[in-house]
């Protein structure tokens, strides 16, 4: 959704945006969507070799000003083969991530080889979401004038309609994936109920069969099974419906590029608490628009039972996310996007065509 954001948005702006992207079941090769080109071809790894020929087939025929890679654990190498400049676009880096989601001798390769990639673009103009993720790079040796954020956005939030609270209720939105640590914030829920406190627990979004059966066993393990509930996918309505009528989102991943669901929620008035960990510490506020804790269920239980039993300061929290979620607009993200792209292009005056690949 993001990058078809931006993408369309450059197209308002006037410039001519081609999207490859890998296929999709029942979706055709090429399309335009809102104005931008979209190429579909390969796997999800496939259709970097796929990328690479389409490229070379089509660059006498379109030349491009500015290519955007976009690099989702697996890189396209688009500097080695482009003959325009190239931004690096990153959400986030998978580091730890590895552990929870490979096997342990593939987590170990996919560990090194993701630093290792990623320190040949280290002279790239890089493009990221939050202060986390823009320090990951500097730490590979990226230059602090070599990365710049460029903000999320969401749909603004209508303050006279906010939605009234249901008491206790808590909400995770996300993959359910061993490194979302969805079974941490059941046991938190078990601490809270065990304070006497009537929270439950609603998780929105799909993931693998066996993740889900992980997190249910722990659920019957601690006596909650009757106060979690699974969603698997809503659409954005009702998923924003559910996010307004939360008293609070939860969120306990190893890592995030920001975590753009707790912005929607507390666009809709819904604090956080979340582990602090990168892209979670970003996006919330502590003691502002949230609060963040040790990444321990122990310690999110405690942040939660705060926000639930303290009148004044969960009053606090609402105001202050509301105010931070308003900060987050299409046209501050899409303007600063255009700006990046702009500076990193042939200084020829030409319209920017982006060349983004998932």
């Amino acid at each position: 959704m993001l990058t078809h954001e931006h993408a369309r948005r450059l197209v308002g702006r006037g410039h001519q945006v081609t999207l490859f992207a890998g296929a999709v079941k029942g979706q055709g090769g090429t399309e335009t969507i809102d104005g931008v080109d979209v190429i579909r071809s390969g796997g999800p790894v496939t259709t970097r070799l796929q990328a690479l020929r389409w490229y070379r087939a089509h660059r006498k025929k379109v030349r491009f000003d500015v290519i955007v890679e976009e690099i989702n654990t697996l890189p396209y190498f688009a500097p080695w083969f482009a003959d325009a400049p190239v931004v690096l676009w990153m959400h986030q880096l998978a580091r730890e991530v590895w552990w929870y989601e490979a096997p342990r001798p593939l987590a170990a390769v996919g560990f090194l080889l993701e630093r290792s990639y990623l320190r040949l673009y280290s002279k790239t103009p890089a493009l990221v979401l939050s202060a986390s993720t823009r320090q990951d790079l500097l730490e590979l040796g990226f230059s602090a004038d070599h990365v710049q954020i460029v903000p999320p956005a969401v749909d603004a939030g209508d303050e006279a309609a906010l939605t009234e609270k249901e008491s206790g209720l808590l909400v995770y939105v996300g993959r359910v994936a061993p490194s979302k640590r969805v079974d941490h914030l059941v046991e938190a829920l078990a601490r809270v109920r065990g304070s006497g406190i009537e929270a439950r627990l609603e998780i929105v979004g799909g993931g693998e069969p066996s993740a889900r059966t992980a997190v249910e066993r722990v659920a019957r393990d601690r006596g909650v099974e009757g106060y979690v509930r699974f969603h698997g996918y809503l659409d954005e309505h009702a998923k924003r419906d559910l996010l307004a009528r939360a008293a609070l989102i939860v969120m306990a991943s190893a890592r995030e590029g920001w975590g753009l669901v707790i912005t929607e929620a507390n666009s809709v008035g819904t604090p956080a608490v979340v582990y602090d960990r990168p892209g979670l510490r970003d996006s919330t506020i502590h003691e502002r628009t949230g609060l963040l804790t040790s990444p321990n269920p122990e310690a999110l239980a405690d942040g939660v039972t705060r926000a639930l039993t303290e009148p004044d300061l969960y009053a606090r929290l609402q105001v202050g996310a509301i105010e931070w979620s308003r900060k987050f607009t299409w046209e501050r993200a899409s303007s600063a996007f255009e700006r990046a792209l702009l500076e990193a292009a042939v200084p020829s005056g030409r319209s920017v065509s982006s060349g983004a690949k998932r």
